[in-house]
């Protein structure tokens, strides 16, 4: 393996790293009251139904996707929330009465699983000098688009 694939590998650990960091850390917690809930009925064409909601929670200083099921059982309630440090996103969120958290699945996928993905596919192709090439550039495409959706 030539060193600027190497270093290519390398750097692309490192990013997915940071974004591990971030999600796994627990960051700044927050505890508002909820201002409203956002619904939003997003089109489609399809054999599955034609459209789904997404639900989006206000507070006074951070507006975030929620769960259907979370955001039937806010309303006018107090919630508790945390920031992650890096990117400033938010990673867990819950209701005050209860002790019961949860995680917005895109977060799941962006800030877990693909970071994850990422690092084993590398370090399988390298240790066991498996010729993947295009499924670890397809990965590192996926994980730097994650990481410009992160910083926007």
């Amino acid at each position: 393996m030539n060193k600027a694939k190497l270093l290519l590998y390398a750097l692309t650990i490192l990013a997915a790293l940071v974004i591990l960091i971030d999600f796994s850390l627990p960051g700044k917690v927050f505890t508002e009251d909820v201002i409203n809930i956002k619904k939003e009925t997003q089109q489609y064409y399809n054999a599955g139904g034609n459209s789904h909601s997404s639900y989006k929670v206000i507070t006074s200083k951070h507006q975030f996707s929620i769960s259907e099921d979370f955001a039937k059982s806010i309303q006018n309630k107090k919630i508790k929330y945390s920031e992650s440090l890096i990117f400033k996103e938010i990673n867990r969120y819950e209701l005050l009465s209860s002790e019961k958290s949860a995680i917005y699945s895109f977060r799941i996928a962006s800030g877990l699983a693909l970071p994850l993905i990422v690092i084993f596919t590398i370090i399988i192709a390298y240790k066991f000098k498996k010729d993947i090439n295009i499924l670890i550039f397809v990965l590192q495409v996926l994980l730097l688009a994650n990481l410009i959706m992160l910083i926007l």
